[in-house]
């Protein structure tokens, strides 16, 4: 793996075996650039826009702003590069973002919190936005009515009157699924309702062109993420929901306290997918069964 500084866009190129990118850690639009799947070509990252962001700060009934319009420090630890974000009066909470490039085709972030002040349900929201061809999946709990029956199942969100224009909130359980309508979206810009889904049986999900047949595979450890969020397939190219075509985690959740010190981590994996949708699955289980330092 390389991680080679490129000081005029203040960013860093990577490269390994499978994949070819820019990591760019300034600025609003922070996060992963480029990302391209050297075996076909492909750049999954939506042009526009990036992967593993660090967007808006949330606690209960309350929005703290975004990250992305927060100054920060940057500097480089080796194979990594970490981000820091200092305390303000409106978020009292040092955030520390690790991105690290592994081979042959991960990128694993680390966000650190340590809280200066008590903050109940703290969120950190991390948005992901993918090349606009490709379709999301998410997986989910089964149902005693879906075929299979109790099944857990990867869906395929697609346009539907009931939840257009919506964001579809995969909740890790009952608990969880309060937190993103508990008002924190309330009283900010937001144009989007946020919509509680079927429960998620693993926080991962995955955004693929079925017929170029490359994954990125978005996932995170239950403990770490209370919610996947994802759009939905449309024919309609001015839904925001299908131009971004963007995936969310909800991170922490935790009622902070003075001195609460924690780090979530979330992964992004690019892969072949194979016909049965299988490889996405073995990924997590490989992600979630590593040891941690």
């Amino acid at each position: 793996m390389t991680l080679t500084h490129d000081p005029g866009q203040k960013g860093w190129h990577f490269e390994t075996e499978e994949l070819k990118g820019f990591l760019l850690p300034e600025g609003q639009r922070h996060g992963v650039k480029t990302l391209v799947h050297k075996p076909t070509g492909i750049d999954v990252i939506h042009p526009k826009y990036d992967a593993l962001n660090l967007f808006l700060l949330f606690s209960t009934n309350h929005c703290m702003g975004t990250v992305r319009e927060k100054e920060r420090t940057v500097r480089q630890d080796g194979d990594a590069v970490e981000v820091t974000w200092a305390p303000t009066k409106d978020h009292r909470v040092e955030l520390k973002a690790r991105y690290e490039v592994q081979e042959p085709n991960v990128i694993d972030l680390k966000v650190t919190a340590r809280s200066e002040w008590p903050f109940p349900g703290y969120e950190v929201f991390l948005s992901n936005y993918f090349d606009p061809a490709f379709q999301p999946y998410v997986y989910v709990q089964g149902s005693p009515f879906a075929i299979p029956p109790n099944q857990p199942q990867w869906i395929a969100p697609a346009a539907n009157d009931v939840y257009v224009g919506t964001g579809l909130v995969f909740p890790r359980d009952t608990h969880a699924a309060r937190r993103s309508v508990d008002g924190r979206w309330d009283r900010i810009w937001a144009l989007y309702q946020w919509n509680p889904q079927r429960y998620y049986e693993k926080p991962v999900a995955f955004q693929t062109d079925p017929q170029r047949r490359v994954a990125a595979v978005l996932m995170s450890r239950p403990q770490d993420c209370f919610a996947v969020i994802s759009g939905y397939n449309s024919d309609n190219p001015k839904d925001p929901f299908k131009d971004q075509n963007p995936l969310y985690l909800s991170l922490f959740g935790d009622d902070l306290t003075v001195g609460f010190e924690r780090t979530v981590r979330a992964r992004l994996q690019v892969t072949a997918l194979d016909a049965g949708m299988n490889r996405p699955l073995e990924l997590y289980e490989q992600f979630i069964t590593e040891k941690v330092p």
